[in-house]
């Protein structure tokens, strides 16, 4: 699974930008990230958020009893790994 927010949705770690300010190379941007999960993960599933965030996740190597599984309702996206117990109950709401 995969997923990249825009800094004026959340802030990102201090360990993950202190790591990043250590690497001379260039940093991968947003789109550029999930297109590479895309191009190796030949099932893979992507949802663009506005400019706000992108969101992506495959079926490959899934386990059976832990499928993964999109989701939203009123305006709130989830990506959901393993069995959900009250999705029957979920789909009526």
């Amino acid at each position: 699974m995969l997923g990249v927010f825009s800094s004026s949705i959340v802030s990102p770690p201090n360990e993950l930008v202190a790591a990043g300010s250590r690497t001379p190379s260039p940093k991968t941007t947003a789109v550029p990230l999930v297109n590479r999960f895309l191009q190796t993960n030949s099932s893979a599933v992507s949802i663009q958020i506005g400019d706000g965030a992108q969101l992506a996740y495959t079926h490959h190597n899934e386990s059976a009893l832990q499928p993964r599984s999109f989701a939203v309702k009123d305006d709130i996206f989830c990506l959901f790994e393993g069995a959900l117990d009250n999705l029957g109950s979920l789909k009526q709401q």
